[in-house]
């Protein structure tokens, strides 16, 4: 009986500085600058240009672009995104890796990654 509450103890705190270990992990990584941002929203965007048959110019500067969701606990859940405006589409990604989340088109249109895998 002490040696299984003692185990159990053990085992709580192994589980809680994993936890912890994993959020100051998680709040220190490395995000994508805006830069970066910019670039891959670009690429995205000429990739549905191809694909699609659209005419949005990608070689414009872009209107505007944001981290949102830059609060503690986003950090150290890893939510964070990156918000790109180009030619009138709002590209949405991932601020860790990069990765589309969506792109939002004038009127209302949207593409995920989800939708057209073969494409990103």
């Amino acid at each position: 009986m002490i040696v299984t509450k003692k185990l159990f103890r053990v085992s709580i705190i192994f589980l809680m500085m994993t936890i912890i270990a994993y959020g100051s992990y998680q709040y220190q990584k490395p995000i994508l600058t805006e830069q970066q941002a910019i670039s891959n929203a670009k690429i995205y965007l000429d990739t549905v240009n191809l694909e699609m048959h659209l005419s949005y110019d990608t070689k414009k500067d872009t209107e505007n672009s944001w981290l949102n969701k830059d609060t503690f606990w986003n950090k150290i859940a890893g939510n964070r995104t990156w918000y790109v405006h180009i030619d009138g589409v709002l590209v949405t990604l991932d601020a860790n890796d990069g990765q589309l989340l969506e792109m939002i088109f004038p009127m209302d249109g949207v593409i995920t990654k989800e939708d057209h895998p073969a494409w990103f």
